[in-house]
C-alpha cells in the first residue's frame, strides 16, 4: 500500500487509535489528499461499507447532546496492512502535527 487516501486514514487511526472524523481531520488534511471536510467524510463511508474501518456512537455524544461517532480501523482485515515505511511517514506527520498542537496549547 502507497501512501494515499485509505493508508492516510488507516494509519492515523491505526497510530492514534479511535478519533472522531473532525480530530482525524485534523491530522489527514495535511497530507493534501481530501479537498475538503465533506470529502473525507464521503470516503470514510464507504470505508465502513468495505469493512476496513468502524464506527461507533462516541462518549461525546451524551456531552454535545449531538450524535458524534468515534472511527477506529478493523485489524482482522487483510487489506487493511500497512508497509512500515508507509507507516513512518504518516507518523513523522502526526509527531509534527501533535508538536505544534502542545505548542499552542502552552501558550494558551
Amino acid at each position: 500500500m502507497n501512501l494515499n487516501k485509505n493508508s492516510i486514514v488507516l494509519g492515523t487511526l491505526l497510530l492514534k487509535g479511535p478519533l472522531t472524523r473532525q480530530n482525524l481531520w485534523s491530522y489527514v488534511s495535511k497530507f493534501n489528499f481530501y479537498s475538503g471536510l465533506t470529502n473525507l467524510k464521503l470516503h470514510m463511508e464507504r470505508m465502513v461499507k468495505d469493512k476496513r474501518i468502524a464506527r461507533k456512537v462516541s462518549p461525546l455524544t451524551k456531552i454535545k447532546g449531538q450524535e458524534i461517532f468515534e472511527y477506529s480501523i478493523i485489524q482482522e482485515n487483510e487489506r487493511n496492512n500497512i508497509p512500515q515505511d508507509t507507516l513512518d511517514k504518516i507518523k513523522t506527520e502526526i509527531e509534527e502535527f501533535d508538536k505544534l498542537l502542545a505548542q499552542t496549547t502552552e501558550k494558551k
